[in-house]
């Protein structure tokens, strides 16, 4: 039998991490799969849900001890070749445990994420597998749906996310897990061929970024990017001294930066010595 988790601090603290990492690396997947009679006709889908993290090998161990905090749920696999490692979970009794002890109590921040969390929950919840069709308008029973659209039967529109109903512990604590999977320390090059220190940090969700600025009182305004082939996407690039430093107070006093993403911070800190 699986257990819950205890709603002490320190697994508050990671909770919070996660659900901020989760917005910046977590896939959560709905997975439509067409089945196809004799005579070629289109007869249902098939609904498979899953979630994974998928990371450079080097953060295997990061992996294993998100999966040791979740009740051991879940698999991790390595792919040698791509130098990738990913921790996935898959069935369905996991999912719901996923969904009852973390997401349900820790929100995701993010549109793109809550709004992907939600078809699972809702498949899961309601144990959703499979999409009859009737016939060729697409109903099922008293619902009706885009055949050519199968996320249409879910019924999920696109979900925002509350952003001013979190506490600071919270909000912090995401923060720092959102910056483990989405922040860069690296480094501006000024005319004067000066080298100095920079955080950038790039997401497409804009209302996030803007709030991090926010709580952190940092001076930099919001950068868009917009490409044809790519979602618009919103960013911070942090270089002025001050801000640096309000950065670095804030990530020390919290000192929950993990894996990977520790040593490149503490390898930037030093190089440019702000330890």
């Amino acid at each position: 039998m699986m257990t819950t988790i205890n709603n002490n601090n320190n697994n508050n603290k990671f909770l919070t991490w996660f659900v901020g990492f989760c917005d910046a690396e977590a896939n959560f997947q709905t997975t439509f799969v067409k089945r196809i009679n004799k005579k070629g006709q289109l007869t249902s889908y098939g609904i498979k849900y899953g979630f994974y993290i998928g990371l450079h090998e080097q953060d295997k161990p990061l992996l294993e001890y998100i999966q040791q905090k979740l009740n051991n749920i879940g698999k991790i696999y390595e792919y040698p070749l791509k130098k990738e490692c990913r921790y996935s979970i898959y069935t369905h009794d996991d999912l719901k445990w996923l969904i009852d002890n973390i997401f349900s109590k820790y929100p995701l921040f993010t549109i793109h994420q809550a709004t992907r969390y939600e078809r699972i929950n809702k498949g899961i919840t309601n144990k959703i597998n499979k999409i009859s069709i009737s016939n060729r308008k697409g109903q099922v029973a008293e619902e009706s749906y885009d055949v050519q659209d199968p996320k249409s039967y879910l019924g999920i529109s696109e979900i925002l996310p509350l952003l001013n109903n979190r506490t600071d512990f919270e909000i912090d604590n995401w923060i720092i897990g959102f910056f483990n999977g989405e922040v860069s320390f690296t480094y501006l090059t000024k005319k004067n061929k000066e080298i100095i220190p920079r955080i950038m940090l790039e997401h497409t969700d804009e209302r996030v970024i803007s709030m991090i600025k926010d709580r952190l009182k940092i001076g930099p305004k919001i950068l868009v990017r917009t490409r044809d082939t790519r979602k618009t996407t919103y960013s911070l690039q942090i270089s002025s001294q001050k801000d640096i430093t309000t950065i670095i107070t804030f990530l020390d006093k919290y000192n929950n930066l993990r894996g990977n993403k520790l040593s490149q911070y503490e390898e930037w800190k030093e190089k440019f010595k702000l330890i």
